[in-house]
């Protein structure tokens, strides 16, 4: 490939007096840079000599994806400058899968940091766009069920390539088996909750019955999504003989490290919200008041719920765990994306916590479909006599009813539950709270249109919406 030959540039950036380093996988492209022509991929002029070209991202190109791919294939170790290194990791299921030529690869378009292909229907690869140092969970976790654990619904790791500075390693990228699918089930939700509004626009109060028929199918997803959760959660506390997969036992200062970051993360959120409050939707300032009010009782509030002598186990688990994490394939769920809360220091996100942390996030995720979907069906009509708020709240209980009932039953590690069932529902409303909490700090910063569905969210947890016992 010549001068041509694709490469990996690491650099820092300094913002407000915190360091990060990003990695960029470049390419120079020998065509003239067109300023009037806009390519996404292109960010710089250069030139050589007489010659002129154009510095291109090549984190889904072709070209960078099949040497990634080779050198995985390979092992290859690539040293660098000043003792440092790439290392090229595969599993055995890369290994033994036959190899042919590369055919297809298209770049996944999401709002994420990190960059994805889709190589044929073989791979997805996922470039890390963000260094950070440590063990990364997605490739620790996906090690485990793939080569340890034996889980089959994650999609299978192929291999990593990591960057190792002394005894410091850096995630650069992480390669999946693909699966076909026919979405993730936040998109396949939204789509069946719209179509779900509009028959409900339309239907009389004798048709209800045949609605409730039409969601058999869906709810389907939700007894396996609750059946696969358990499992899951079985796999990875399943090996005592490996100490970062080990189940231990709840502690004290867990209970007060948990309680103390769900009280920190909250605090600016009140703040903010206090004032935001004159500025925000007429509609929201209700829930911003009646939030608010909160305020004061939130650390005995949590007290409450998970006292410092609470029994059960604190696992490993995927600690990001919501209806975009899902994949549905026929009439199965895959569940992916083991990298954690992106925003969490990424020894934050390998700490085991209790189950009820991932069972949590699902259940916000389903009650926040439910609340968005309402949101988008008044942007079109009025909901006249809350007639859809009604319906998806009906809609809500029943898939947050199928998920919990499958979970409960699949979920035979006792370990990993209070026995005692209003223990085990006090800990589940406390990750709920945990998770509502970081839904109102992400839409204050990114998307304050969607303020009210965490808002109402909290709001239900906080005044005593009963919770599926688990």
């Amino acid at each position: 490939m010549g001068d041509n030959r694709p490469w990996l540039a690491f650099f820092e950036t300094t913002q407000r007096g915190t360091t990060s380093r990003y990695v960029l996988p470049m390419q120079i492209d020998w065509v003239r840079f067109d300023r009037d022509r806009y390519n996404p991929k292109a960010f710089a002029a250069v030139r050589q000599g007489a010659r002129e070209g154009t510095l291109l991202d090549v984190a889904t190109d072709e070209i960078f994806i099949s040497l990634l791919l080779h050198n995985l294939r390979s092992s290859v170790t690539v040293d660098e400058v000043e003792g440092s290194r790439l290392e090229f990791r595969p599993t055995k299921k890369l290994l033994d899968k036959p190899q042919h030529e590369l055919e297809n690869i298209r770049a996944v378009e999401t709002e994420q940091s990190n960059s994805t292909a889709l190589v044929d229907n073989d791979y997805v690869v996922k470039i890390y766009r963000k260094l950070q140092p440590g063990i990364n969970p997605e490739i620790e976790v996906g090690h485990f069920l793939t080569e340890i654990a034996g889980f089959a619904n994650s999609p299978a790791l192929y291999g990593s390539i990591e960057l190792i500075e002394g005894d410091t390693r850096s995630a650069i990228a992480i390669v999946h088996a693909f699966v076909q699918n026919q979405g993730d089930a936040w998109t396949v939700s939204s789509g069946y909750l719209d179509r779900f509004v509009e028959k409900e626009r339309l239907i009389t109060a004798d048709d209800h019955h045949e609605m409730i028929e039409d969601q058999v199918a869906y709810l389907r997803y939700m007894t396996q999504t609750g059946m696969r959760v358990a499992e899951m959660q079985m796999a990875l506390a399943s090996r005592d003989d490996i100490a970062e997969f080990k189940p231990e036992a709840t502690a004290a200062s867990d209970i007060r490290l948990w309680t103390d970051e769900i009280v920190s993360r909250a605090e600016p959120v009140f703040s903010l919200l206090a004032q935001r409050r004159n500025s925000a939707r007429e509609q929201d300032r209700g829930l911003i008041d009646a939030v608010l009010a909160l305020r004061n009782d939130l650390r005995n509030t949590l007290a409450e719920l998970l006292p410092e002598d609470i029994d059960g186990l604190k696992i490993r688990h995927h600690g990001d765990f919501h209806l975009g994490q899902m994949l549905i394939v026929k009439d199965d769920i895959f569940i992916i994306d083991f990298e954690g809360e992106p925003r969490r220091p990424i020894e934050d996100r390998r700490r085991k916590a209790p189950a009820a942390r991932d069972v949590a996030g699902l259940i916000r995720s389903i009650d926040y479909s439910a609340t968005a979907a309402l949101e988008r069906a008044e942007k079109i009509a009025p909901d006249e006599n809350g007639k859809l708020a009604t319906a998806l709240t009906g809609w809500r209980d029943r898939a947050i009813d199928a998920f919990v009932e499958a979970y409960r039953e699949t979920m035979t590690d006792k370990r990993l539950w209070p026995a005692d069932a209003k223990a085990a529902d006090d800990m589940l409303k406390f990750f709920l709270i945990e998770k509502a909490f970081y839904e109102i700090e992400y839409e204050l910063a990114h998307r304050p249109d969607w303020l009210r569905v965490p808002l109402a969210g909290l709001l239900r947890i906080l005044n005593g919406e009963p919770q599926e016992s688990v």
